[in-house]
């Protein structure tokens, strides 16, 4: 059975990688109107090409179809590049970001897109040569695998897979946990700041283009089944017969139009015929979590309550004075005016055993956005974060990341536009709790920080989850005009 490994086990140039560098060759040299092209295939996630072929911009975003519609994506693929490549054992490896943090060796050098197919230039140049990696924060994945629920109501994100919708939709919010940190956050700082022809894996438009894309997203789908594993009530959303019935539409590697649902897809092993390498073996032992995978900030666990009508949020409180709230390199401290009823809320959140979901404390960020060009950069986001305290995404003023996978507005040379400004809300529950007991509420205001957080510089070794080994050097101002245009505190999110 082929099994996907870790791209750090595999030989740069060993027969693996070649079968992997020979099989992208072969699919870049077929006609972009070939559905087993690479063009072909990378638009079905996203393109500004034009005429667009009805198969294109198919990728699901910001709903609980993500990790299904992209586990049948990568797994199509799979299949044209096995065929393409001529090996018959290939297997997509994955890239573990969150031990391995420098971008793969076999896709950066040699440094020449017509001598190595899966190196581009249309990344951000510190990983292409190697000097810089993804910093600790933007590979944490504790917040979104504390998560005990699938999906959520419609318009929440809070739950591992998103949002549940009763049709598909293209590109939508809000997303889903583990969608918005790490897969948001990588993608933009792989794909570094500029524009969609510069910065192709910062834009859902033209992400699948980097062959990188395709590691990226085995890993967030490896990731998928290790949440399973946690067992604790995490379930896939088996019930509900939208997520269950739905079909896509991909082709095979005969270049045929296949339909494929969920109900397709939930056993790798026995529908899909792969597996991972740390999937559990006959004997029921797999190869644990490293320390940086779980060492992290953890969401409390989250029930699979809630009903499909939503929430009806209570404003807490809102930052006041500002028409646009402008993020740069240096970070930036927003206070927010909570009103009376935040008090009694607070209060009855502290005292409860169990909170749920449509009663959690929530931070929104509201209007996240840019101009044209991606910022490259991502965003830790803290609560009350004390004046002058470094800032650490394992500490407990730490609710999460801001990345900006299309959240502007731009254009491609290509032409056409996408993107809008999202909401991000954060699950602040906890964090309330703790801020309270230990006398860092205050009844009256919060604070809610943005710290800007880009590459770091790369290390021999990759180090422990200690993240101030790796603080700037001095951040250049990002690109694009990053901003957002509120913060509010509300129940439910």
């Amino acid at each position: 059975m082929p099994t996907r490994r870790a791209v750090s086990d595999l030989a740069p140039n060993g027969p693996a990688t070649t079968a992997i560098r020979d099989g992208v060759a072969e699919m870049k040299s077929r006609p972009a109107s070939n559905p087993t092209s690479w063009r072909f295939q990378a638009n079905i996630h996203g393109t500004f090409d034009t005429p667009t072929q009805p198969t294109w911009n198919r990728c699901q975003h910001g709903s609980f179809f993500f990790l299904s519609w992209h586990r049948m994506y990568i797994y199509f693929f799979e299949r044209i590049l096995r065929a393409a490549s001529g090996d018959q054992n290939l297997a997509l490896p994955y890239w573990r970001w969150t031990v391995q943090r420098r971008l793969p060796l076999a896709f950066r050098e040699p440094a020449d897109a017509s001598t190595n197919p899966l190196y581009t230039p249309r990344r951000a140049p510190g990983l292409n040569d190697g000097s810089q990696q993804l910093p600790l924060s933007a590979v944490q994945i504790g917040t979104a695998m504390d998560f005990t629920n699938f999906s959520s109501p419609p318009g929440s994100g809070l739950s591992f897979g998103g949002q549940r919708v009763t049709q598909p939709s293209h590109l939508t919010r809000p997303h889903g946990s583990l969608e918005d940190s790490p897969h948001d956050g990588i993608h933009v700082l792989v794909g570094g700041g500029g524009t969609p022809d510069q910065s192709w894996m910062s834009f859902p438009e033209t992400a699948a283009r980097d062959p990188i894309f395709w590691l990226h997203h085995a890993m967030i789908d490896r990731l998928w089944k290790r949440w399973l594993d946690r067992k604790e009530g995490r379930r896939n959303p088996e019930g509900n017969s939208g997520w269950m019935d739905t079909q896509f539409t991909f082709f095979n590697e005969n270049g045929q139009q296949v339909n494929m649902r969920g109900r397709d897809i939930l056993d790798t092993v026995n529908q899909l015929d792969y597996r991972y390498d740390d999937d559990p073996s006959l004997s029921g032992i797999r190869v644990p979590f490293t320390a940086a995978e779980v060492e992290v900030v953890a969401a409390s666990a989250q029930n699979n309550g809630g009903a499909d009508g939503g929430f009806d949020r209570t404003l807490l409180g809102e930052s006041v004075g500002e028409d646009m709230i402008e993020l740069g390199a240096t970070p930036r401290t927003v206070p927010v005016k909570l009103r009376d009823v935040a008090r009694e809320r607070v209060a009855a959140v502290a005292q409860a055993e169990a909170v749920p979901l449509e009663e959690r404390l929530v931070v929104n960020v509201e209007g996240v956005q840019f101009d044209d060009q991606s910022p490259g950069v991502i965003y830790e986001v803290y609560l009350n974060l004390p004046e002058g305290q470094q800032p650490s995404f394992q500490s407990d003023y730490y609710i999460g990341n801001i990345g900006f996978f299309g959240m502007g507005t731009y254009e491609a040379e290509e032409g056409g536009h996408g993107g809008h400004p999202a909401d991000l809300s954060f699950d602040v529950t906890d964090t309330v709790r703790v801020l309270r007991e230990r006398g860092e509420w205050n009844e009256g205001e919060a604070s809610v920080s943005f710290v800007m957080r880009g590459l770091v510089p790369s290390a021999e070794e990759e180090e422990s989850t200690e993240a101030f080994a790796e603080q700037a050097e001095p951040q250049k101002e990002p690109p694009g005009r990053p901003r957002v245009e509120r913060v509010t505190i509300t129940t439910g999110g």
